[in-house]
């Protein structure tokens, strides 16, 4: 019983091993945010939770298993047609990009996320 589980998730492996670097990115931004998250929590005198970071767990997943859901509809329904790995691993990676900016905010009363629009803006008129 021991080989057959220890195949089985050996084969897992390899079937997700070409969106190892998606997988990999999205677990960084979803500790990056809970880094932050806790630094801005701090900040601002909140108490750090078993809850709170239960949630985190959940949402990093959740997350990891959308991705591969999606790697498994592209591969195995509707190939290269729709790159659906990219649209949600884009999705999830801004979510948690602008969560990390947010907090990032709160830390250095510098509004990131403003500076960033500006300066893509001025480049834009450029």
């Amino acid at each position: 019983m021991k080989d057959i589980l220890s195949n089985l998730a050996l084969a897992t492996l390899l079937v997700f091993l070409p969106i190892k670097a998606t997988l990999t990115v999205v677990m960084v931004l979803v500790l990056v945010d809970l880094v932050t998250g806790i630094l801005a929590a701090r900040k601002r005198g909140e108490k750090i939770t078993s809850s709170g970071l239960k949630r985190t767990v959940i949402k990093l997943l959740v997350y990891e298993s959308v991705v591969m859901l999606g790697f498994l509809t592209e591969q195995y329904l509707t190939g290269d047609i729709v790159p659906v790995v990219k649209i949600l691993g884009g999705l999830v990676g801004l979510t948690e990009l602008k969560s990390v900016l947010e907090n990032a905010e709160e830390l250095t009363g510098i509004p990131l996320i403003q500076v960033i629009i500006d300066k893509l803006s001025q480049q834009e008129k450029q």
